[in-house]
């Protein structure tokens, strides 16, 4: 009714000055809550490579480092939720009362992530090698007999219009070398922070320099001949222009994955800026036999490892490869093999993708290698990558692997509650 007063109501308003109550980090989760997974699945790891990189000993002067535990932890909890970014874990940090868990009190800042993750590349690999061997020592796995191999474009962390030809970076690099100290009266960490800046843009536009013949060498192999000028980035110098799945060109890693077919784990990994995946076939069953000690019977690879050398030293070593067969004119006649290739092994492979049997094998490609793309890339969230330079870019990757290994044992079971442990340190 006009002109009568608001009638007066009790009701509960907040009081956000009231202190809380005092609860335990403990309290915070459930005791299912998939952040207690991860935990125990990562706190029983051998992490014996990255403890070797801690200075920091009992009775000694000097900070405590943070348990490479709780941060390897982060980065698998925080992929199985879609960050690949060590900005946005630490951001979730102040906000998720299960990172508050995981981290207990013990203060993690996106730069002690992002480090932790570049320079464990190595132990990363390791990694991946000591699961397989626990796994298949427990019997949650056997030991990988056939092993398929995939290589995606994951996109660098610089921009196209970061490209440049040789006289625009000797001209960056001659202005960066030329550039004078800071003003009159600019403080100590300022002309500090110009003179990083300054040697920052030139070993840059070294490294640029230096990757200008490659990258001649590229156009010249690539289809139609060279058109213009090679060029190279000045954010990333090791990233080059890649076709990506969408059909378009991007500065980008070629990422390598191999796999076994049986369990799905992720076996070995490497990024290379050759975009072609013809050169990587060699290379990683070299590595798979000599670090993994695994010699397969069986190499899955699709149409663009295609490379009749790399397939007959694989015949010829009784590893049998299993790709897609090229147009029917390459097949072999059933009259047999023709005179210029009687005793090539490659023909071994030929006549196997021939057959039903080949067939239904090579069928087993695409769930494994196809699926682990499509796990780190769309789940775990590694479309682009955060860091610079090739050996950064290979540390993403295998951190991305490790995840991926860990969230599938835990999703298979593989995790034995009961006993308390996932992975037992020897």
């Amino acid at each position: 009714m006009a002109g009568s007063k608001r009638p007066r109501v009790r009701v509960l308003r907040p009081k956000r000055t009231q202190v809380l109550a005092a609860r335990t980090y403990e309290q915070l989760v459930d005791r299912e809550h998939s952040v207690r997974a991860v935990w125990a699945a990562v706190e029983a790891l051998d992490m014996s490579d990255f403890e070797r990189a801690i200075r920091a000993r009992p009775h000694h002067a000097g900070r405590a480092a943070v348990d490479p535990r709780l941060l390897l932890a982060l980065w698998v909890y925080g992929q199985m939720e879609g960050l690949s970014s060590a900005h946005a874990i630490a951001a979730r940090l102040r906000t998720d009362v299960a990172y508050w868990w995981l981290c207990g009190g013990v203060n993690v800042s996106a730069h002690t992530l992002s480090s932790f993750m570049t320079r464990s590349g190595p132990a990363f690999r390791a990694l991946l090698g000591k699961m397989l061997d626990e796994l298949c020592g427990r019997g949650a796995v056997h030991r990988p007999r056939r092993l398929a191999q995939d290589g995606t474009r994951v996109r660098a962390s610089a921009g196209a219009a970061s490209f440049h030809r040789k006289a625009t970076l000797q001209k960056r690099a001659a202005v960066a070398a030329a550039a004078g100290p800071c003003q009159q009266g600019a403080s100590t960490k300022a002309r500090a922070a110009r003179k990083r800046a300054r040697a920052d843009l030139q070993a840059r536009a070294a490294l640029a320099l230096a990757a200008l013949p490659a990258a001649a060498r590229r156009k010249q192999r690539a289809k139609g001949g060279a058109h213009g000028e090679p060029r190279a980035s000045l954010t990333d110098p090791q990233a080059q222009v890649m076709r990506m799945p969408d059909g378009g060109f991007r500065p980008a890693y070629n990422a390598q994955a191999v796999s076994d077919v049986e369990s799905r784990l992720a076996l070995a990994g490497r990024v290379t800026d050759e975009g072609a995946d013809a050169a990587q076939l060699l290379p990683m069953v070299q590595w798979v036999a000599r670090v993994l000690g695994l010699r397969p019977d069986a190499w899955l690879v699709d149409g663009a490892y295609r490379n009749l050398k790399a397939f007959s030293a694989l015949e010829s070593q009784g590893i049998r490869v299993f790709s897609p067969l090229p147009a029917r004119k390459n097949l072999l006649p059933p009259e047999g093999r023709r005179r210029g290739q009687r005793g090539d092994p490659s023909n071994a492979w030929r006549a196997r993708m021939q057959t039903p049997a080949g067939k239904r094998t090579y069928a087993q490609r695409a769930p494994t290698a196809e699926l682990l793309n499509a796990q780190v890339k769309e789940r775990q969230g590694l479309r682009r990558l955060h860091v610079r330079g090739r050996k950064r870019a290979e540390a993403a990757w295998l951190l991305a692997l490790v995840a991926h290994n860990l969230l599938l044992a835990i999703a298979q079971g593989w995790f034995d509650e009961s006993e308390g442990s996932f992975l037992l340190t020897p």
